[in-house]
């Protein structure tokens, strides 16, 4: 008797075990905060104008880009020269905000990575005379503190994020680990973004 008495209590606990776990999931899973997606995506990339790695990716985030909209993705680059390693880095981040301001940053960024065995200062100008660049402002803005504060901002951030090699890309604040297909999983992570937001917006229309 008393060993059916112990059974019947051991049932009993195990029964109960199983109805709180069940409810806890259950109260995790209603709990849950879904991610707000809004549109556009953000993928932003810490890149060296000079570093191989970086080289190898740039057609293929290029041709990932050109796949989306501006209403769907943010592309923003960002700098991380590896100054222990690549010369020219710097230089080359500094020169590239220095054709921002001639509203040709997108021309320049392309002409770097095509030409990433000629970054001196000789040929980060005569990029910028092929641009059709001011010259004379393109020089002063080199020695501009606030041109040079954009990459030197952009370094900071990596720095306070963690991100110490390039290219590191992040979409929506998290960090992707790259695959040995990086032109799918880019597209598919931006994607699967897109979707979500969109998911959302017609769920409150």
């Amino acid at each position: 008797m008393k060993n059916l008495n112990t059974n019947i209590v051991l049932v009993i606990s195990i029964v109960l075990g199983i109805g709180l776990f069940a409810g806890l999931v259950y109260f995790i899973k209603a709990n849950k905060t879904e991610e707000v997606v809004e549109l556009p995506v953000v993928l932003e990339e810490f890149s060296d104008f000079q570093c191989p790695a970086c080289g190898a990716y740039y057609p293929v985030v290029e041709k990932v880009r050109s796949e989306f909209s501006s209403e769907e993705l943010d592309f923003q680059y960002k700098h991380l020269p590896l100054t222990t390693i690549h010369e020219y880095a710097y230089t080359s981040a500094v020169a590239s905000e220095a054709a921002r301001e001639q509203g040709k940053f997108e021309e320049y960024y392309r002409i770097l990575f095509e030409n990433q065995d000629n970054l001196t200062d000789e040929d980060l100008l005569n990029y910028a005379q092929e641009l059709d660049l001011d010259i004379e402002k393109f020089k002063s803005d080199l020695q501009n503190p606030d041109i040079i504060a954009r990459v030197e901002n952009d370094n900071k951030e990596a720095e306070d994020r963690g991100y110490d090699s390039t290219p590191t890309f992040v979409l929506n604040g998290k960090r992707l680990t790259m695959s040995t297909n990086p032109e799918e999983q880019l597209r598919n992570a931006i994607q699967e973004k897109i979707d979500q937001a969109k998911s959302q917006q017609q769920a409150t229309e």
